[in-house]
């Protein structure tokens, strides 16, 4: 079997990404990559604070777009151990660069991807980047945040309730890179024609809620243009960090 005995199984894919680097940032950590031919798309988030978190989001990026090139199985569960074991591999790659040079180390990145069969799409996360599914007019958040936030929430405590912000709310629990095991969580999700999927950084997610961007998607068909009014939104709710949408539908 050869790639294209795979791809020529994935429906014609349309996909739309943007990303501005926000107001006060002074540079653009986030990176995306769409290859609908063979149905991968990827969106990375280089950790805040930390050097070089740009390198790892590209690294990141580039070295799980390669591999996908080169991926040959139909079989969701064998896709599942290809995907798992990429994400694997380019996190040990990332964490051993981050170890020669003494201005990368500590880099890291998030991380959310989506491989797309015939049968289902296979969906993987690392950290805060969120995947959504859009579907008959309404939005479902696939993944759950892997961050400390996350878990305090989980406990059943309302944050928004506080008299001061959460004191840990930027500080995620996994990454690509911040060790020699990433731990990626990867899940299935059944697609049907319509469907739109939006992959997104924590810059747009932490400014608009899940009705606020279902109204959106709700209000045209046409990604360029609701990626760029999520963007908008985003500021004008305040965001400042970078932003990148990535909408992929079939």
């Amino acid at each position: 079997m050869n790639n294209c005995h795979r791809t020529s199984s994935i429906p014609l894919l349309t996909a739309f990404g943007i990303s501005d680097i926000g107001s006060t940032r002074t540079k653009n950590e986030d990176v995306w990559a769409a290859l609908p031919e063979i149905g991968f798309f990827a969106l990375a988030d280089g950790i805040g604070g930390h050097k070089a978190g740009e390198i790892a989001a590209q690294e990141t990026v580039d070295f799980l777009g390669n591999a996908a090139k080169h991926i040959q199985q139909q079989d969701i569960m064998e896709l599942i151990i290809e995907l798992r074991y990429a994400i694997e591999k380019v996190s040990k790659h990332v964490y051993e660069m981050g170890s020669k040079r003494k201005e990368w180390q500590g880099m890291g990145t998030t991380l959310c991807c989506i491989l797309w069969s015939s049968e289902a799409i296979i969906y993987a996360h690392v950290g805060d980047s969120r995947i959504y599914r859009f579907r008959n007019k309404k939005l479902e958040l696939l993944t759950q945040d892997h961050s400390l936030l996350a878990k305090w929430l989980a406990t059943g405590k309302l944050a928004e309730k506080c008299e001061t912000p959460y004191p840990y709310k930027n500080i995620i629990t996994r990454a690509i890179g911040n060790a020699s095991k990433a731990n990626p969580e990867i899940s299935v999700a059944a697609h049907q024609k319509g469907d739109l999927f939006l992959l997104c950084s924590d810059g747009l997610s932490d400014s608009l809620s899940l009705n606020e961007i279902e109204e959106t998607l709700n209000s045209s068909i046409d990604l360029q243009q609701n990626a760029k009014t999520l963007i908008t939104q985003a500021k004008i709710k305040g965001s400042s960090d970078n932003m990148t949408v990535l909408m992929i539908q079939a």
